[in-house]
């Protein structure tokens, strides 16, 4: 049961939050739309921390530090079922709202649809007894990969959206200082491997 507490708290979570945004907003398609609005955004600031949580201990070492790496799995968890409950969601919307899809470009159509097969890998590669069964390198290599993509697909998407909306640029901010913290770590790593002369 220990191994499922995890994604069962993260689900409740997501379902919770979900009811509490549509009792709020309502369900029409602009009060809907605020609600993707809102969970992507929810789930993009879960991604950041879990994202920075290593590169953070470099810089601030102590007892926050401690904690985040601690529920790092947990929020990491949290954002893939937020993300895929947003696309839930968003399906709704469409279907509800507008029978006939409105296909993005295909670019952002391809990096999108492969930032959701990222968050199911990873989501599923999470639980203790499918870890269990691959490598730890295998494991290492899929998230580190998957966490990359995402992060990618997020800047494109939000520095499209910055120029216009300028509420997006905190989020692009955060997005940015997380990579920082993100490539600080994977320095800090090389040169502490490296053999001293």
């Amino acid at each position: 049961m220990r191994g499922w507490r995890i994604p069962i708290i993260s689900v409740s979570v997501s379902i919770l939050l979900f009811i509490y945004l549509v009792s709020t907003y309502g369900y029409v398609e602009e009060s809907i739309r605020i609600s993707i609005r809102l969970s992507a955004r929810i789930s993009f600031i879960f991604f950041c921390t879990a994202f920075s949580a290593s590169g953070i201990q470099y810089v601030w070492k102590g007892p926050f530090t401690f904690w985040l790496l601690m529920n790092r799995k947990f929020m990491g968890i949290t954002f893939a079922i937020i993300h895929l409950i947003h696309l839930g969601l968003l399906a709704i919307l469409q279907l509800e709202f507008h029978p006939v899809f409105e296909m993005a470009d295909t670019t952002s159509l391809l990096g999108g649809g492969g930032a959701y097969v990222f968050v199911v890998v990873m989501l599923v590669t999470s639980f203790d007894n499918v870890k269990s069964k691959i490598s730890n390198q295998m494991w290492k290599g899929i998230h580190t990969v998957g966490a990359y993509w995402i992060a990618g697909v997020f800047f494109v998407s939000y520095a499209k959206r910055a120029v216009d909306e300028w509420d997006y640029v905190p989020l692009l901010t955060l997005l940015i200082v997380a990579l920082i913290f993100r490539i600080y770590k994977f320095a800090n790593k090389r040169l502490s491997t490296q053999p001293i002369p």
